[in-house]
């Protein structure tokens, strides 16, 4: 009879120890952080605590995601609210650059409109070459990695260290259309914006911008021009 024989006859007999408790006691096994000798019962103690040990690391993770998010959640209600508050599209702009800045710790920001004319906003924002057009359409989320699209460093202003990843959010209806927008963010650190990141608060933040710029879209322009 081998150990696996021994292992397979005890799993058939799990009451065996129960009719022989005195083995209990009487068997050592090595120590899992040495080389001597303790019993089955300090063994189970030892796996008991590693146990406890490894749920209160999941639950300290836990406890700190739920902490990020609410601060995520304050932050994008913060941001609302300033859109909210906001009278025109070169303010809406200025909230939405100094967010990005104040709140989310992030450097550098662009954003380009190539759907209807902001009023007010400088012509910069509406120059964006096909190729990035094309390349914002045929995203399906937001991207997030560490290469800078086609001409897209340009929009940058007042970079102090070279960006090393990028995130791009299409802006516009892209559920029924082509995005009409863009909002582009950098940073020197490298991990700031990786593949393997959730894009879900970009995405959000994409169809924010989008709504807070829609509302001075040139519709209402042409609607006093008509008149």
């Amino acid at each position: 009879m081998n150990s696996a024989d021994v292992a397979f006859w005890l799993a058939e007999h799990p009451d065996f120890f129960l009719e022989h408790p005195e083995l209990i006691e009487s068997l050592r096994v090595p120590h899992p952080q040495g080389e001597h000798a303790i019993s089955i019962v300090e063994r189970q103690l030892i796996a008991l605590r590693e146990r406890n040990a490894k749920l209160e690391r999941q639950l300290a993770e836990l406890i700190g995601y739920g902490h990020h998010n609410d601060q995520l959640i304050d932050k994008m209600h913060r941001l609302s609210l300033a859109l909210l508050r906001a009278g025109d599209a070169p303010v809406t702009l200025a909230v939405v650059h100094e967010s990005l800045r104040s709140d989310y710790a992030i450097p550098y920001s662009a954003i380009r409109w190539w759907g209807d004319a902001l009023p007010g906003v400088d012509a910069s924002v509406a120059e964006a070459s096909a190729a990035i057009q094309n390349y914002i359409a045929g995203l399906d989320q937001p991207y997030v990695g560490p290469n800078a699209a086609h001409d897209s460093l340009d929009w940058l202003v007042d970079v102090k260290e070279p960006p090393a990843s990028f995130a791009y959010v299409p802006l516009g209806d892209t559920a029924s259309g082509a995005p009409c927008g863009v909002l582009m963010l950098a940073s020197p650190d490298p991990a700031r914006f990786t593949p393997d990141m959730a894009v879900d608060v970009l995405a959000r933040l994409g169809h924010l911008l989008t709504a807070a710029l829609g509302r001075y879209a040139v519709r209402d322009e042409r609607e006093t021009v008509g008149g």
